[in-house]
């Protein structure tokens, strides 16, 4: 799917949007009576849950469209600084509002080397992290520019540049937005991973998507049909993750040679949005572990990083097994 060009967007998809948004908060209080009304036969207070985070969103995205529009028209449109804490804003206003609301606690392991190195913002790093579940990327966001104020650059599908927030901001910083199905990705990443400062962070999801069955089957299919059987083999022996996509992890390490690399595993996100749905009343916990490599322990040469990746992605797979 091609998206509509720039301007184009500009003038047509980012006023709807907001339009369709100052609506929705406009008849916020109707919507929140009709909920309080329904919670009581659907049970848990869902549709008071799920509205509230439902309007968390949509404030917090209109306030940041028009932050971001008020840099632009101040003459601070180029600047970093100000949309990454525009960026900061919202994501953890979310993060913060979908945790309450949902009765979600966060639990780390093991992560004080990795922490430690996220804190003192002394290197730039490599952030490698699992995708599963729903909202699972909002929780690494949050964990890097809210806890440890890290400024990451992010791959992004071109789709999400049909959010007016997300096109905005996504260009006026140092992202990327790519299409998988065309165009040179690994170049793109490795252009992206030039030029990182101490508090910077390339943030990659390298199984590329949540974990299904059917994207397993394909992922190993793919493997094996470019002769990378032993990587096949170990994608195979995983029975959560998918086999990682080496392509933008090793253009990451290119672009950023003295990055050292940060393994982000979590554990307890929904799967699908009828299960967000069924849980959302109950307590939970997701738990969540980092590992810390620095950048003179990463090997060196294409064959050796790949095999030195599949092996990671072999213990993250066997630590979100053992809490299964």
């Amino acid at each position: 799917m091609r998206i509509p060009p720039l301007k184009v967007r500009r003038v047509t998809i980012t006023p709807l949007v907001l339009v369709l948004e100052v609506l929705f908060i406009a008849v916020s209080p109707l919507l929140t009576a009709i909920a309080a009304a329904l919670s009581p036969f659907v049970g848990g207070r869902r549709p008071l849950r799920l509205l509230t985070i439902v309007l968390t969103y949509a404030v917090g995205h209109v306030a940041a469209v028009a932050s971001c529009a008020l840099l632009w028209a101040s003459g601070r449109g180029g600047e970093h600084g100000p949309h990454y804490a525009v960026l900061r804003w919202f994501v953890g206003g979310i993060a913060r509002a979908a945790l309450r609301v949902a009765r979600v606690k966060i639990t780390m392991h093991g992560s004080e080397a990795a922490e430690a190195a996220l804190a003192a913002r002394e290197r730039p790093l490599v952030v490698l992290s699992i995708h599963s579940g729903e909202g699972d990327s909002l929780l690494v966001l949050d964990h890097l520019m809210r806890r440890h104020q890290r400024r990451p650059r992010i791959v992004m599908h071109q789709l999400l540049a049909l959010d007016p927030f997300i096109d905005l901001v996504g260009r006026r910083l140092p992202n990327r937005f790519v299409d998988p199905r065309g165009g040179d990705i690994e170049r793109e990443i490795k252009v992206m991973s030039h030029g990182l400062g101490a508090d910077d962070a390339v943030l990659i999801f390298p199984e590329g998507g949540n974990v299904t069955a059917e994207r397993r089957k394909r992922a190993i299919e793919r493997l094996l049909h470019r002769g990378h059987h032993r990587e096949a083999e170990r994608a195979s022996a995983m029975g959560h993750l998918g086999a990682p996509r080496p392509g933008g992890a090793l253009a990451a390490l290119e672009g950023a040679p003295d990055a050292d690399v940060i393994f982000f595993a979590h554990h307890g996100f929904p799967e699908g949005m009828r299960e967000t749905w069924r849980t959302l009343p109950d307590p939970k916990t997701i738990e969540v572990e980092l590992w810390l490599v620095p950048a003179e322990e990463i090997p060196e040469g294409t064959d050796a990083r790949i095999d030195w990746l599949f092996q990671w992605w072999g213990e993250l797979d066997a630590w979100v097994a053992a809490r299964r």
